[in-house]
């Protein structure tokens, strides 16, 4: 009766035994390696698309982009974030990308100044309502997508970049990108039907961007003088 007892523990002995070798020596499955995504920029999330059955607009300044930007910020987030800040709070913050927003004249580079500035606190109400001017042309389709590309400029920048002393820009306006002839037409009807009650204020510079303020309801032209103005 021992011996069928002893084989017994010598089977379960060398089967434990192999089982032990198989374990060393089978060869391991490689483990899956784990994916990490890798963020990409994201686009600012209130560019405007182009209207349906409008050519797409090459980008206007393409060297003021959010990328020159955001090195830009890291230098003026003092100034930027509470900026930003009150455009989220008075709800106006998507209507145009800051990086546009705060644009400054297009002869920056000539005039050895900064690509963007945040205007002055004071101005930032005029900012605001200018805001909801465009947000009001996008909404009736006057003018469904546009480029920001020049906003603020302080009073030295302005001399150089040879505006008027007078200019709007030293308190707040905008001069957009060119526009198709339809956006023209309807942004000019928009003008001498609704102008008045806005404050609003039109040009086209012989460049053909366009200026938009709320500094008054007039237009003018290439001349500085009303005659001259693509409105009338």
């Amino acid at each position: 009766m021992r011996m069928p007892a002893l084989l017994c523990r010598r089977t379960l002995a060398i089967g434990a035994l192999l089982a032990l070798v198989a374990a060393c020596t089978r060869r391991q499955e490689p483990q899956p390696v784990p994916q990490v995504a890798i963020p990409t920029p994201a686009e600012p999330a209130n560019t405007p698309a182009p209207a349906p059955g409008e050519p797409a607009q090459a980008q206007a300044d393409p060297e003021r982009d959010i990328v020159l930007f955001t090195l830009w910020h890291s230098k003026h987030a003092g100034e930027v974030d509470p900026f930003s800040g009150y455009l989220v709070k008075q709800n106006v913050a998507q209507v145009v990308p800051t990086y546009q927003l705060l644009r400054s004249a297009s002869m920056w580079k000539e005039c050895h100044a900064e690509p963007f500035e945040v205007p002055p606190t004071a101005e930032w109400d005029k900012v605001r309502d200018l805001l909801v001017l465009l947000r009001e042309l996008r909404a009736q389709q006057v003018l469904p997508g546009f480029e920001v590309v020049s906003a603020y400029r302080d009073p030295r920048l302005n001399r150089c970049a040879g505006g008027a002393p007078g200019s709007s820009h030293q308190k707040f306006a905008v001069d957009i990108a060119p526009l198709t002839p339809a956006q023209g037409a309807r942004l000019c009807r928009f003008w001498r039907e609704e102008g008045r009650k806005w404050d609003m204020g039109v040009s086209r510079y012989p460049s053909g961007r366009i200026h938009i303020d709320r500094n008054g309801y007039r237009t003018w032209g290439a001349n500085y003088k009303r005659g001259s103005s693509y409105c009338l």
